[in-house]
C-alpha cells in the first residue's frame, strides 16, 4: 500500500497562498510532519517560519520554530542543537503559558539527556514533565493531557529499567498501561506490555514474560506492525533459548528474520542473524554458525554499524579456530583488531572534544559575566533617568531607549545562558567515559554507586561489587609497548560488556583495574559473575598483529549496601589483595577478615 506525502496535499495548497501569521503556522505544521524523514527539508522550513515570526512579533510562531529545529537536530543527531532549540522553546512557551507544549518541551530535553546516558538528568526533566501534564487545567486534561503523562509514565519506566531499578521501571510501566486503557489509546498497549515482558523476562520471570511476549506478538500481528512483532519473535526466541527448547527459538528467530526483510528493516535482520548465530554456537553447530557469521558481517559492514561487525569478526575467529582453521582464524581476529583501533582513534578525539569543549565554555562564562556588568550599569542609567525624568522634566526618549537596550541586553544574556548550559551537557556527557576503553570512568562509576547506595538502603536488596586486576599487566605493557597494551584494555573491556546484564556498570577504576556494579546482586551471585568473566578471558587468547597474549585476571568480590561505599570499595580492594597472595588468577570473596 503507498503513502501520501506526509506534508499532506491541502497543506502544500495553503503554503502558496499563506502570508502573514497564517504562513507562520503552516510552515511549523508542515515540518513537524517531515522532522523524522526529511529533517533537512523540516530544517529550512522551521528556519523560515522562525524568520517570519520574529518579523511579526509572533511569540507562539517563533516557539514552534525553535521545538521544530530541535526536532531536526534531534533527529540527525546533533544533540548539543537540540538541546539549545527546546530550552529556547521552553521558555517561550512558558511565557506565554502554553502548558501541553511546555511539557513537550521538558519531555523532550529528558529524551536528549536519555539519548547520551545522562539518567539522572533525564529522569529530572521527565518527572517535571510528568507534573505539569497531571496538574494541567481540565481544558488540557480533555486535549491530551491525560495520554501524554501516560506516555511519560513509560519514558521513566524505561529510565529505571536501564538504571537496573526493575521494580521500580515495572510499577511505571503498569501505570502507564492503566493511563492508555482509561483513555482507551490501544495503539500504546503492545509496546508498553512489551517493555513489562523485557523486566519480567530480566527478573527470571520467564513464564510470565512469554505469556506477555505471545499477546504483544499476537497485537502486533492484528495491527500489521511488523516492527513490534519482530521485536517480540526475538524476545520469545530468547526466552525459548533460556528454557532449552532450540527448536522453538529457532521458529522464532527465522520469522523474525523474515518478518524484518519484508519490510526492509536491514537492522532487524541484523540482530535476528545475531541471535540465531548465538543459538547455533550454544548447540555446537560451528559450521552453521559461520554460515550465518558471514551474511551478518556483509549486512552490519552495509550498515556501517562496526560495534556489531567487531563482534562478528571475533565470533567467526573463535569459531574458525574451534573447526581447525587457524590461518582463517587469525585473518579474523587481525580484522577485528583493525575495527578497535579504528574505535580506539574515535575515543581519542573525543577526548579533544572535550578539551575544546571547556575552552568554548569558559569563553561562553567570561562572556556571560561582561553581559552581567553591562546590564548592571543599563540599571543604573535607567534608574538616573527616571529620577532626572521626575526632577528635570528630561523627555521619555532616554528612558525609553535605555528600557529596550535592557531588553536587548536580557535577551543576549539569556541565549548566552543557554549556550552555556549545553557545553556544559556536552562535557558532562563526555567527561563520565573513559576515552580509552569507552567504560564509564572513575568519576561516573562513584556517581552511580551513590545511587545505588541510596537505593539499596530504601529497598533493603543488596548490590555487588567485582573488583579485577589484570595479572602481571606491567610486564606485557613493557615487553610489547604500550600501543600493545592499550589495545588488550579494549579488547578485555569488550569482553565484560558482552558477560554482563544490561542494567550491570562496567568502569575502569585506574590503569589495568577495573571495577563492576552488579544492581539487586548478592556476595554469592557476584561470585558466579566474577568467575564467568575469569574464565571468559582465560579461554581466550587476546591477539595483537601477530603476537597471541595469554591473560589472566584476580577478582575481588563483596556485597554492598549494608555498609558505606568507602566500606564496600576496601573490602573488595582487600578481596583482591588475597587473590594475588593465593597464587592469581581467581575469584576471591569478601570474608570479613
Amino acid at each position: 500500500m503507498s503513502k501520501s506525502n506526509p506534508t499532506g496535499t491541502g497543506l502544500e495548497a495553503s503554503l502558496a497562498d499563506a502570508v502573514g501569521h497564517r504562513r507562520v503556522a503552516v510552515l511549523n505544521d508542515m515540518a513537524s510532519r517531515v522532522a523524522e524523514s526529511e529533517p533537512e527539508r523540516a530544517v529550512a522550513m522551521s528556519r523560515e517560519a522562525l524568520e517570519l515570526a520574529v518579523s511579526l512579533g509572533d511569540r507562539s510562531g517563533e516557539a514552534a520554530a525553535q521545538f521544530g529545529l530541535g526536532d531536526c537536530a534531534r533527529v540527525s543527531g546533533d544533540h548539543r542543537g537540540a538541546l539549545e532549540h527546546y530550552a529556547i522553546a521552553l521558555d517561550l512557551f512558558t511565557r506565554q503559558g502554553d502548558t501541553l507544549q511546555k511539557g513537550r518541551c521538558l519531555r523532550r530535553l529528558g529524551d536528549i539527556h536519555y539519548f547520551v546516558t545522562n539518567l539522572d538528568l533525564s529522569l529530572r526533566y521527565y518527572l517535571r514533565a510528568l507534573r505539569v501534564f497531571e496538574n494541567a487545567p481540565e481544558r488540557d486534561q480533555h486535549n491530551g493531557a491525560r495520554l501524554q503523562a501516560g506516555h511519560l509514565l513509560s519514558t521513566i519506566g524505561n529510565v529505571l529499567k536501564d538504571s537496573g531499578d526493575f521494580n521500580g521501571a515495572l510499577d511505571y510501566y503498569r501505570r502507564s498501561h492503566s493511563v492508555y486503557e482509561r483513555e482507551g489509546f490501544t495503539g500504546g498497549l503492545p509496546g508498553v506490555l512489551y517493555n513489562i515482558a523485557l523486566i519480567q523476562q530480566e527478573k527470571g520471570m520467564l513464564e510470565d514474560a512469554r505469556r506477555a511476549y505471545q499477546k504483544v506478538l499476537q497485537d502486533a500481528n492484528e495491527r500489521d506492525d511488523h516492527y513490534l512483532a519482530s521485536l517480540a519473535l526475538n524476545s520469545l526466541g530468547s526466552v525459548c533459548l533460556a528454557d532449552g527448547d532450540f527448536p522453538g527459538a529457532e521458529a522464532c528467530f527465522i520469522s523474525s528474520l523474515e518478518t524484518s526483510e519484508k519490510t526492509g528493516r536491514k537492522r532487524g535482520v541484523l540482530s535476528s542473524l545475531l541471535k540465531r548465530i548465538e543459538l547455533q554456537r550454544v548447540q555446537g553447530h560451528h559450521e552453521a554458525a559461520l554460515e550465518l557469521s558471514e551474511q551478518a558481517e556483509r549486512l552490519s559492514v552495509e550498515l556501517n554499524d562496526r560495534g556489531a561487525w567487531g563482534t562478528i569478526l571475533r565470533e567467526r575467529a573463535h569459531l574458525l579456530e574451534k573447526a581447525g582453521d587457524h590461518a582463517g582464524a587469525l585473518t579474523a581476529i587481525c580484522s577485528f583488531q583493525n575495527v578497535q583501533e579504528e574505535l580506539l582513534s574515535e575515543k581519542r578525539l573525543r577526548q579533544i572534544d572535550i578539551l575544546r569543549l571547556r575552552y568554548e565554555t569558559e569563553a561562553k562564562e567570561r562572556e556571560i559575566e561582561r553581559l552581567r556588568r553591562e546590564k548592571a550599569v543599563q540599571k543604573t542609567m535607567i534608574a538616573a533617568a527616571a529620577l532626572g525624568l521626575v526632577f528635570a522634566g528630561i523627555s521619555l526618549s532616554a528612558v525609553y531607549r535605555s528600557f529596550r537596550l535592557r531588553t536587548r541586553m536580557n535577551s543576549e544574556l539569556s541565549r548566552k545562558n543557554l549556550e552555556l548550559a549545553s557545553a556544559y551537557s556536552r562535557v558532562e556527557e563526555l567527561s563520565r567515559t573513559d576515552d580509552l576503553t569507552g567504560l564509564a570512568n572513575r568519576r561516573a562509576m562513584l556517581e552511580t554507586l551513590q545511587s545505588e547506595q541510596a537505593r539499596s538502603v530504601r529497598t533493603g536488596r543488596a548490590f555487588g561489587l567485582i573488583l579485577g586486576d589484570i595479572d602481571d599487566f606491567k610486564g606485557w605493557n613493557d615487553r610489547c609497548g604500550h600501543e600493545c597494551g592499550d589495545a588488550i584494555l579494549v579488547m578485555l573491556s569488550m569482553r565484560f560488556q558482552r558477560g554482563l546484564r544490561e542494567q550491570d556498570l562496567a568502569s575502569r577504576w585506574g590503569g589495568e583495574e577495573f571495577l563492576i556494579l552488579l544492581p539487586d546482586t548478592n556476595l554469592a551471585g557476584s561470585e558466579r559473575v566474577a568467575e564467568k568473566l575469569r574464565l571468559v578471558i582465560n579461554r581466550e587468547p587476546f591477539v595483537w598483529k601477530s603476537l597471541s597474549i595469554d591473560l589472566t585476571m584476580t577478582f575481588g568480590v563483596c556485597e554492598g549496601g549494608g555498609v558505606p561505599i568507602d566500606a564496600a570499595l576496601r573490602m573488595a580492594d582487600n578481596a583482591l589483595y588475597e587473590g594475588k597472595r593465593l597464587g592469581k588468577n581467581r575469584v576471591e570473596a569478601y570474608s570479613g577478615g
